[in-house]
């Protein structure tokens, strides 16, 4: 017998107790029994002396050790009822005890529609007594016919009843990797910190002036929420998600950016998202500007050749030539009404159990800065995982907080889809193309982040 069956039985033998239906020496006998089981509550002792302690003590000891019953267990005590055997008189002062039992069962909302009918019958055996005793022979008629009806049921109930499994209780760490962050990343911290589902801050210091390290200090440094690391190299976005994961504690990740404001309910959104996925499994949510307006990167296609050149060159005029040259971002479609798949979303804000990222071994940290989030989703769908939008979850992006150049984010983006094509090149085919379009994109987009700069100059 498990601890649950011993505790189950206590509350079904204190039921008895209470309607006459056991002895303080059947109860003994039990717990001289159910005290050798390995794991037997420790009340169990005192119950083998039942019969020395007395009614009100043992009703006292089986109610702390059962907890309060519900209305199976009092279906479990009346079965042990002879029904046929029991007398008018009996079954009169039965129906007597069973009503503040069956007044508190269902106050509780826990009464069984079989049990139901048995809250009027003491008033009932009230009534018909006033009367005849034609009516006193008519109720209790009608209450053997329930106890019947209740012992066939009981028959069929597991002394121990399944108990719903207890919800699991993740610890989750955001990681923040911050390069010269500016204003917002303060901004991020403190949704973060105040955000009651997020239990640790990891925030990697890819480099950030003393100042900005100064205020965190002064905001943050008694708090036990946030820890540092990085010590101000710049390593890159993707190795630096990889140390904060290595410094985190959490089972479950949320990487989110430290111009990203997280939105209250966003971690819930996240977990339910993931629930039953299969692993590696990846969560994005939406990103949004301060109008209030989806942004670009959320939710995206698969990266092609075809489809960087329509997204990062502004060619998707191509698209009446070749459906393949469409834009990898999906923001200006409509918006699912929950989770979906997708082949892509913004590591600006994405969610992981620590075991999904283990399996997938991190970020690559071949790419310094973007396309790196589209490596690992696609990764993890190679790996037969699931790659999930919710829209359920989101954060408020500033975007362009950094000081970093304009031309460093471009070249390094550039360098990333380089990479990217080359490590993804299977056919022959592929690979020429790989050798020769992926340094002409990275070019390109480097040019118009020079001339980009030049016109802000002039202006």
């Amino acid at each position: 017998m498990s601890v649950g069956a011993i505790r189950a039985h206590a509350r079904v033998l204190g039921l008895r107790l209470r309607l006459g239906l056991a002895e303080l020496k059947d109860i003994e006998s039990w717990a001289d029994q159910a005290i050798l089981q390995p794991g037997a509550p420790t009340e169990m002792s005192d119950l083998c002396l039942a019969t020395r302690a007395g009614e009100r003590i043992t009703l006292r000891i089986l109610a702390d050790l059962g907890g309060p019953p519900g209305g199976y267990d009092l279906m479990k005590a009346l079965s042990a009822l002879r029904v046929m055997e029991a007398t008018q008189d009996q079954l009169r002062r039965l129906a007597d005890n069973l009503h503040p039992i069956l007044t508190a069962v269902d106050e509780e909302g826990g009464m069984p529609p079989l049990l139901r009918p048995a809250l009027s019958l003491a008033q009932d055996f009230w009534d018909a007594r006033m009367r005849s005793s034609e009516d006193m022979a008519h109720v209790e008629e009608r209450m053997r016919d329930l106890l019947h009806a209740v012992k066939e049921y009981a028959a069929e109930l597991p002394l121990e009843t399944k108990q719903a499994p207890e919800p699991v209780v993740h610890r989750v760490s955001a990681i923040v990797v911050s390069y010269n962050t500016g204003e917002a990343l303060f901004e991020c911290l403190a949704a973060l910190h105040e955000d009651p589902a997020i239990d640790e801050i990891v925030l990697v210091n890819n480099g950030n002036p003393f100042e900005t390290l100064e205020r965190v200090e002064d905001g943050y440094g008694k708090s036990v929420k946030l820890k540092i690391t990085g010590g101000g190299k710049n390593r890159g976005f993707a190795a630096g998600v990889n140390l904060g994961v290595a410094a985190a504690s959490g089972d479950r990740l949320l990487v989110i950016n430290p111009d990203a404001v997280l939105q209250a309910g966003s971690v819930a959104a996240l977990e339910a998202a993931i629930m039953g996925a299969a692993e590696p499994a990846i969560v994005g949510g939406k990103i949004f500007g301060e109008d209030g307006k989806e942004q670009r990167g959320g939710r995206r296609r698969r990266l092609t050749m075809r489809s960087a050149a329509a997204t990062f060159l502004g060619l998707s005029a191509l698209r009446v030539l070749n459906p393949a040259f469409v834009n990898i971002n999906r923001h200006n479609e409509p918006e699912p009404d929950g989770p979906v798949p997708m082949d892509a979303v913004s590591g600006a804000l994405m969610y992981f159990s620590v075991s999904s990222f283990r399996r997938l071994g991190g970020f690559d940290e071949g790419y310094f800065l973007h396309v790196e989030d589209l490596d690992l989703c696609r990764r993890a769908e190679a790996d037969g995982g699931s790659v999930i939008y919710t829209p359920h979850a989101s954060a408020l992006h500033y975007g362009a907080t950094s000081d970093a150049p304009n031309l460093f984010v471009e070249k390094h983006k550039g360098a990333g889809l380089n990479r990217y094509f080359r490590k993804y090149a299977e056919t022959p085919a592929a690979k020429v193309g790989a050798q020769v379009l992926g340094p002409v994109i990275a070019f390109l987009l480097a040019m118009r982040a020079r001339v980009k700069g030049e016109k802000q100059r002039d202006a």
